[in-house]
């Protein structure tokens, strides 16, 4: 892997996980909140993220024979999908559609989930653009939990709305980037 390859690697394993910022941030009001609590949400969105990605991996394995030649437009085209239902996901943000409050660990478990899917979906790709190999699964839980362990920290207010909305669009565009690069030079694969 040549350095280039490493930093768009990163690049897009942030990218991916940005969809947990806007979730951290509005997730539970920090005055109440311990430490070893944070610590158990942003252990779960690690868990999940990492969980999802791989899900996604086995599906897409066990359907790769029906790509063939195609897998690389696939691949293109799911980045592409996953960055425009990432900045529709920003544009939520900003009417504050995209904060919830939990009291149960189970709802923390299913809103990890839903912040997975776009780890799942482009998880379905990884026979096409995996980087890192199977170290990917650990770099998207380590991003996960990284971004939301720092996240959930910041307490909310109205002004975070474009701050975090702001994060999830630039994790977008990076996508995007990283899709034509992907698709039109070598400097990804």
């Amino acid at each position: 892997m040549t350095s280039a390859a490493i930093v768009i690697g990163i690049l897009y394993v942030l990218s991916l996980t940005t969809s947990v910022v806007p979730l951290a941030v509005g997730l539970e009001p920090k005055g109440e909140s311990r430490p070893a609590r944070q610590l158990l949400v942003a252990l779960v969105f690690a868990a999940t993220q990492a969980l999802m990605a791989f899900a996604g991996y086995l599906l897409g394995k066990a359907i790769s024979y029906l790509f063939g030649d195609l897998l690389p437009y696939l691949v293109f085209a799911m980045m592409l999908v996953v960055a425009v239902k990432m900045i529709v996901d920003s544009m939520k943000v900003l009417k504050a559609k995209r904060l919830y409050s939990f009291t149960s660990n189970w709802g923390y478990l299913l809103l990890g989930i839903l912040s997975a899917m776009n780890t799942f979906l482009l998880g379905i790709c990884g026979e096409g653009y995996l980087p890192f190999g199977n170290g990917f699964f650990l770099a998207v839980a380590a991003a996960g939990f990284l971004w939301s362990w720092l996240w959930i920290r910041v307490p909310y207010a109205p002004k975070m709305l474009r701050t975090t909305s702001f994060v999830e669009f630039s994790g977008a565009v990076f996508l995007a980037v990283i899709a034509i690069l992907y698709l039109f030079t070598d400097l990804v694969r």
